[in-house]
């Protein structure tokens, strides 16, 4: 998988690369002055960090991640999905409503995307969900899986359920927790400012520059 990842990140990376370089080529094939000098170099070195970029990008957040965009746009999820779409969309307490009534038609296995970061600290596993409950006084949603995993989020805005996915769109705070070998609990802190995300934990995690966007969706759960 990772092997497949790599080419196909530089594979889209080396095509991205070939059309600054086809630009350049044509403005060659423009004139030889300085300034048609300059402006190839300008053209290739653009192409190079925008092609590095997108080669790191995709490593980092998957392929299809960024082919398919867990970006969240808002304007386009914040339309009422057609009633022949299959997308329901939903307050935190019809969620929990639709869940006690085991009307929720959701695949058993689900990976897990917190504003994209989606690798390690058992984030790429697969999970069960157990329970799904609203704390309407705090505006809390909290989602317990079946190996003791737990999502807080705080203040979630926009649900939308389908067969194969549960998306939350906004969101001010998510709070991931898993138990380890020693039974202690580590806790992992995205928090919205509004200009980006801010990351806490009880652990030395770090999580990479390219890993979290707040322009990714809050809360992705994949079937």
């Amino acid at each position: 998988m990772k092997i497949f990842k790599f080419i196909f990140a530089f594979l889209q990376a080396a095509f991205l690369m070939f059309g600054f370089v086809a630009i350049a080529v044509i403005i060659y094939l423009e004139g030889k002055s300085a300034i048609h000098f300059i402006g190839i170099v300008v053209v290739l070195l653009v192409g190079f960090i925008v092609s590095r970029f997108l080669f790191n990008l995709m490593r980092r957040r998957g392929v299809l991640a960024v082919m398919t965009g867990t970006n969240a746009s808002y304007d386009v999820d914040d339309l009422n999905p057609s009633s022949a779409s299959g997308v329901l969309k939903l307050d935190p307490i019809a969620l929990v409503k639709l869940f006690q009534e085991h009307k929720i038609k959701f695949p058993q296995d689900t990976s897990i995307s917190i504003w994209g970061d989606w690798q390690g600290r058992k984030l790429d596993e697969r999970h069960q969900i157990s329970s799904i409950a609203y704390d309407k006084k705090n505006n809390l949603l909290i989602i317990l899986f079946k190996d003791k995993c737990l999502i807080k989020i705080r203040k979630p805005t926009l649900i939308l359920l389908a067969s194969s996915y549960l998306k939350i769109v906004k969101a001010k705070e998510i709070v991931w927790e898993i138990s380890n070998k020693s039974s202690s609990i580590h806790t992992y802190s995205y928090l919205n400012t509004g200009k980006k995300i801010k990351t806490q934990s009880n652990t030395n995690w770090k999580p990479h520059k390219m890993d979290i966007g707040i322009g990714m969706h809050a809360l992705y759960l994949q079937g």
